[in-house]
């Protein structure tokens, strides 16, 4: 005789396959994206970005070419379309890498309550409950914060392990990190040593070293080198399922957290009005990065990303948070809601 939990799981493991039953994944040419629409929506993104700074607190960040801007799309069949000034560009990934940290750590054992809660914050990337002792936190609030990518990096062993996991993912077996850029960092990543020590003191790490190697791994990471292409490749494994190429890389359920902490907190405080604006009624599954990279992954579809070094205040490229969204569009299910387009210019404007 079956238990009362055995009858509900059944039931819903029932209503979840009827419901995920897989549909072919359309092509760029089916979804009519075409090398000419992507120049188009390149040069409208760069009329639109009209102002923005680089991420000045990070010195070497501020040396880059605050000119060059790039896209790159591709669905699940393999293929790629790529526009701009900056597909030479080897930017370090940055916050990008925070779903990606995420994914390890799961991939590792970690439980997801154990790394991090799920809600998201109007705060900035930079700050977190658990930096305020009288709350009596003992995790960080939301997996892509600092505080919740440190917790992340704390799954890391060895980096080359972590390294080699986003070779396989972006398909570049010469993905490395940038040492200028790194050695930067740590030279300035104070408020990220704060947040490290609170995640030992709210009991996450049980030792000091623990923390300290969390962070300095977490910084590694955020210095590795990308080029959009590699980015597009690594969120497309994201996008179907957790596979590449038709081999499982990733279980489903940990892509699934991911792509959900996307949508709740990928571009910051800025997640509901540029998810508004992009994706309408749907999820908008992006993350960005103060490196000028921003992912967007369609499941089922394919993904995007945006290279353009000058940032808004909350941290996203400007250039990447015009263009994403009539990319967003142009890549989703041609039947979801969505505003008309003189509601999103007059919001826009």
């Amino acid at each position: 005789m079956l238990e009362i939990n055995d009858i509900e799981h059944n039931l819903l493991k029932k209503i979840l396959e009827k419901a995920t039953k897989a549909k072919p994944a359309p092509t760029l040419g089916d979804m009519d994206i075409t090398q000419e629409l992507i120049k188009e929506v390149y040069d409208w993104a760069n009329v639109m970005a009209t102002y923005g700074e680089l991420a000045s607190y990070i010195p070497e960040l501020n040396r880059v070419d605050s000119s060059k801007s790039a896209i790159t799309i591709g669905d699940l069949h393999g293929n790629i379309i790529s526009f701009g000034k900056g597909l030479d560009a080897i930017p370090s990934i940055q916050s990008v890498i925070k779903p990606f940290l995420y994914i390890y750590a799961l991939e590792s054992g970690i439980a997801s309550e154990n790394i991090a809660g799920i809600e998201a914050t109007a705060s900035s990337f930079n700050t977190d409950r658990i930096l305020s002792p009288e709350l009596k936190e003992n995790r960080a609030g939301h997996p892509f914060n600092n505080a919740g990518a440190i917790s992340s990096a704390g799954a890391i062993e060895d980096f080359e392990d972590f390294l080699n996991f986003m070779r396989i993912l972006t398909g570049n077996t010469k993905l490395t990190v940038l040492e200028d850029i790194f050695e930067s960092e740590m030279e300035t990543n104070n408020n990220n040593r704060a947040i490290a020590f609170r995640l030992v003191a709210a009991g996450r790490f049980t030792k000091q070293e623990e923390g300290m190697k969390a962070l300095e791994n977490y910084t590694r990471a955020c210095a590795i080198g990308v080029r959009t292409e590699d980015a597009v490749r690594a969120c497309l494994a994201l996008a179907d399922r957790g596979r590449k190429e038709g081999k499982r890389i990733i279980e489903e359920d940990n892509a699934v957290r991911a792509i959900n902490a996307m949508n709740s907190y990928g571009l910051y405080e800025h997640t509901g009005e540029i998810s508004l604006l992009a994706a309408g009624t749907r999820a908008l599954s992006c993350k960005s990065g103060v490196g000028g990279i921003i992912i967007n992954i369609d499941p089922g579809r394919g993904a995007f990303c945006t290279y353009g070094p000058l940032l808004d205040d909350a941290g996203n490229s400007v250039f990447g948070k015009y263009a994403l969204v009539p990319l967003n569009n142009i890549l989703a299910a041609p039947d979801a809601m969505r505003l008309s387009s003189s509601e999103i210019i007059r919001s826009i404007n």
